[in-house]
């Protein structure tokens, strides 16, 4: 008897694992909705981007601080390696550096710079999250519109919520470009639907993380 329900639950299992390889992409479709979180759009003070992505985060708020949804953009710039920086220095490439292309399109939009502000040396969304944070702290507001990929947006809010607490600042979710497809954001099927797995196992990582009082 209890050979026979090895071998069902054995089966069923097998049997589940090839249905979802087989239609992974549209579940992954399906799952990568809800991680698109979207909350009406209305003006803030400031608008932030995170690091990574200049052609979506950074691309979409400066739309949107152009179009008048915010007084300034704030965002991050990721931290060089020290084989990066070297590399970047050996030939003569600092200029080309993520912070020296967010003012070059700055510029080139025809914006003050002053309205643009530029946090340096991030390394993950909780590090992007404290930063914003540090920021905060030093300068101020009061309402935010935080622009990620859609499929980062749930999870990067989770992280922000954390960081802020109980801090009396209105904070918008506005995924970058949200009335494109979600697959368009990525360079073939399989890139998307490792990234939304592993968007939910971050959650579940986090999840756990905040439940132990981390």
């Amino acid at each position: 008897m209890k050979s026979r329900r090895f071998w069902t639950v054995l089966f069923a299992l097998l049997f589940l694992i090839s249905f979802l390889f087989q239609y992974r992409f549209p579940v992954a479709k399906g799952l990568g909705s809800f991680l698109a979180k979207r909350d009406p759009l209305a003006r803030c003070e400031v608008i932030f981007a995170p690091s990574s992505r200049m052609e979506t985060n950074f691309a979409y708020a400066l739309y949107l601080l152009k179009e008048g949804w915010g007084n300034r953009l704030v965002v991050t710039s990721t931290k060089l390696t020290a084989l990066e920086k070297r590399f970047w220095e050996t030939y003569g490439l600092m200029n080309c550096s993520e912070t020296s292309i967010l003012r070059q399109v700055f510029q080139q939009e025809g914006l003050p710079m002053e309205k643009l502000t530029i946090l340096e040396d991030s390394t993950s969304s909780f590090s992007d999250c404290k930063l914003l944070q540090a920021h905060w702290k030093k300068h101020p507001f009061q309402s935010l519109i935080v622009v990620t990929d859609a499929p980062h947006a749930r999870r990067f809010r989770m992280v922000l919520d954390k960081v802020f607490g109980d801090a009396d600042v209105k904070i918008l979710s506005c995924p970058s470009f949200p009335d494109r497809p979600l697959e368009d954001f990525f360079a073939d099927e399989e890139d998307y639907v490792m990234y939304v797995f592993s968007e939910y196992a971050k959650i579940v990582a986090y999840t756990l993380k905040y439940a132990a009082g981390d």
